[in-house]
């Protein structure tokens, strides 16, 4: 596989600048995670063992929406791909649990694979990245905003990335903004054996 050039962001002044850039701050991103954490540290051990997990990706979704939402920002669910969409600044942003992030020699995994929705839209293809003449695509989504995800590690490592997908997996990525590195202010981890079942495709009921 071709190995691309992926723009890393990771001193403080850099993501800041980026960040403004999509009109976002560095704390919006950390309360998302932070949720995310919380909700999965209250699973109860009585619960299915992918609880923590399924909680952290529903409340931080949750969470991703009540921090950016605005003007600007909208609820986007475009392929069932749950997220946001800002098409003023051109940037879709979602929210993945990830076995680790910041780390410049193992790039993060997303705890459960991803499905052709997210890799649809993923943009640009590996193809395209690597400047390969193909045809026409199928499955590429045809608006052109490229999708974002705010990335939890199961450390509490946080970045904001946007990847190119294959075969349920990243790939590569196109570029990485490295938000919180590891061991800042987590106390414990999640079970890397209790992801999500599904990130786009979780039946919920809640009783009250």
């Amino acid at each position: 596989m071709a190995t691309f050039s992926t723009q890393i962001i990771d001193t403080e002044l850099e993501v800041d600048a980026r960040l403004h850039d999509f009109g976002l701050s560095r704390d919006q991103i950390l309360a998302i995670a932070d949720v995310a954490k919380a909700w999965a540290s209250d699973a109860s051990p009585l619960m299915p063992k992918n609880a923590p997990g399924t909680l952290a990706y529903i409340y931080g979704v949750e969470a991703l929406r009540q921090q950016l939402l605005d003007g600007e920002w909208q609820v986007d669910r475009t392929q069932n791909v749950e997220s946001v969409v800002n098409r003023v600044r051109g940037i879709r942003i979602g929210f993945q649990n990830v076995d680790h992030s910041c780390d410049l020699m193992f790039p993060p995994m997303p705890r459960s694979s991803k499905g052709s929705a997210a890799e649809g839209m993923s943009g640009p293809t590996l193809f395209d990245y690597a400047g390969i003449e193909t045809g026409p695509l199928t499955g590429v989504l045809s608006d052109g905003i490229p999708t974002y995800y705010v990335m939890v590690g199961e450390d509490g490592s946080v970045e904001l990335s946007h990847p190119v997908i294959s075969e349920g997996a990243y790939k590569d990525f196109v570029e990485r903004i490295f938000v919180r590195g590891v061991g800042d202010d987590w106390a414990e981890d999640i079970d890397p054996e209790t992801g999500p079942v599904s990130e786009f495709d979780i039946p919920v009921s809640l009783k009250r």
